[in-house]
């Protein structure tokens, strides 16, 4: 009772609880579909990204690697263990893929595995599968094997840096 008047609850509260929830499925749909062109565009930047990286690694520049890594990377292989910061990664590469020009290294992503997650208030993770070829001097390319990888991708101040990469699963063809 409202004023000594009896009230129809179900009259009042009904229609305002069905408003809300068309209006809360509304909002749903419309940050689903939100989501999905930020994923997209997310999965198209990461992509470049990764392709960017690659074609440095390929070549052995040192230079715009270096510059893809965050000051405080980590970098876990499940062969050589865990490396920590951009000076200490860079040096294993310069020495180890890039230190020898008769045995050389080809990554060539295996695109349908490749997929990019959203995290929220940090970047991207990137996941996937590779192949790598010996691309040795005067010799056939050969396949040497697959692995998988996970790389993630920090935002900050505008630019994109790969943070931390997994690499593991390697098999020989």
């Amino acid at each position: 009772m409202l004023n000594n008047h009896p009230v129809n609850l179900v009259g009042v509260l009904v229609p305002g609880f069905v408003a809300v929830i068309c209006l809360s499925g509304a909002m749903a749909k419309t940050q689903t579909e939100k989501s999905s062109t930020t994923a997209g565009d997310l999965f198209v930047k990461i992509r470049k990204l990764d392709q960017e990286f690659f074609e440095a690694y390929n070549k052995c520049d040192l230079k715009k690697m270096e510059s893809l890594f965050t000051d405080d990377i980590e970098f876990y292989h499940e062969k050589h263990g865990l490396v920590r910061s951009r000076t200490t990664v860079m040096e294993a590469i310069s020495k180890g893929l890039c230190g020898d020009a008769k045995n050389k290294v080809r990554r060539e992503l295996v695109e349908e595995t490749l997929s990019v997650y959203t995290i929220n208030d940090y970047g991207a993770l990137e996941t996937g599968e590779h192949r790598f070829y010996l691309t040795n001097p005067g010799l056939p390319e050969k396949l040497d094997g697959v692995g998988h990888f996970s790389n993630v991708w920090q935002l900050k101040d505008g630019e994109w840096k790969i943070s931390r990469v997994l690499s593991y699963g390697f098999r020989s063809k």
